[in-house]
């Protein structure tokens, strides 16, 4: 029973600093636009120090690189499908269909719940699993999005490239894999300095995500969202399954990468929709359904799992 109030109340509390957040953006205090301002914080300071920190001592072995693989995979199929469902579409649409395909919050969302879950290793996994993910989402998606809303731009390996390599997050990713493959470590200095910004994490991407959430859409936009949005939540369930009874990983890994298949869609396809001329407010408001569903599917389903 402890066990469980235990984690109620974790999740209670990130739940508090969303509704903080949205109460006060409903009150004037912060405007929607605050979003972005809370966003490079969170990408360019506080993740990447909470992820160096987390990183420094973990034994990161070849193996586990089959996290990122697995979710590189699992966000193509789900774009091919988004494509294939919006054929008979604009190419707009089409585009709009690759980007809502797939896609995780994993740094703004995901990570703050894991680590008041399991703990810091746990974000290890986990951005192992992002690089996947990103790759797949900032440079496979976005890039097929591109071309085909706007067929007669060209799209070269250099322009997925510059997308991919541009994230703050996605090289902070590599450059922490690649220094613990080759058993390369921090200076305790400067893990001191990254403990302590790293900390604030779990507060700056609650409260942003309060900031950004919108619940509106007009009645003749719901189907699109909602096909979206049905789509996602099987492919959750299916690749929870495989993700389960088929890779080959411990019991907290893979409680760990089914946790992370229901998190949210990437704070970044709003952003990517409005480079496509795609409908904004869609974007927003599947973004924040799916925030919704994740702050309660999250904690339950580690309640059962990890049981």
């Amino acid at each position: 029973m402890r066990y469980v109030l235990a984690i109620l109340t974790k999740a209670i509390s990130l739940v508090v600093i969303v509704g903080l957040a949205y109460g006060m953006k409903r009150l004037g205090w912060f405007k929607e636009s605050d979003f972005a301002t809370f966003s490079k914080v969170l990408l360019r300071v506080t993740l990447p120090c909470a992820l160096a920190t987390s990183f420094n001592t973990f034994e990161v072995v070849p193996s586990l690189l089959g996290l990122a693989l697995f979710a590189f995979l699992a966000n193509l199929a789900q774009q091919l499908v988004g494509y294939l469902q919006a054929r008979k579409g604009t190419p707009v649409q089409r585009a709009f269909g690759i980007l809502h395909g797939g896609s995780y919050n994993i740094g703004a969302f995901a990570l703050p719940y894991l680590s008041a879950f399991i703990g810091p290793h746990a974000i290890v996994y986990a951005s192992l699993f992002d690089v996947g993910s990103s790759l797949a989402t900032a440079g496979v998606g976005r890039s097929a999005a591109h071309a085909v809303a706007r067929p007669n731009e060209k799209t070269t390996i250099g322009s997925v490239a510059r997308i991919v390599f541009t994230s703050p997050v996605f090289d902070t990713y590599l450059i922490l894999v690649l220094m613990r493959l080759f058993h390369i470590q921090l200076p305790d200095v400067v893990i001191g300095f990254t403990s302590l910004v790293g900390a604030a994490n779990p507060f700056i991407a609650m409260f942003m995500i309060g900031i950004g959430l919108e619940i509106a859409l007009p009645r003749r936009r719901l189907s699109t969202a909602v096909v979206g949005l049905l789509t996602r939540y099987v492919f959750s369930i299916v690749l929870s399954l495989v993700a389960w009874f088929l890779l080959p990983f411990g019991h907290d890994v893979k409680i760990i990468v089914v946790l992370l298949l229901f998190a949210p869609i990437a704070a970044m396809i709003p952003g990517f929709t409005s480079e496509i001329d795609g409908h904004v407010g869609t974007a927003t408001f599947m973004n924040s359904v799916t925030i919704l569903i994740g702050i309660v599917m999250l904690p339950t389903l580690y309640l059962v799992l990890s049981r």
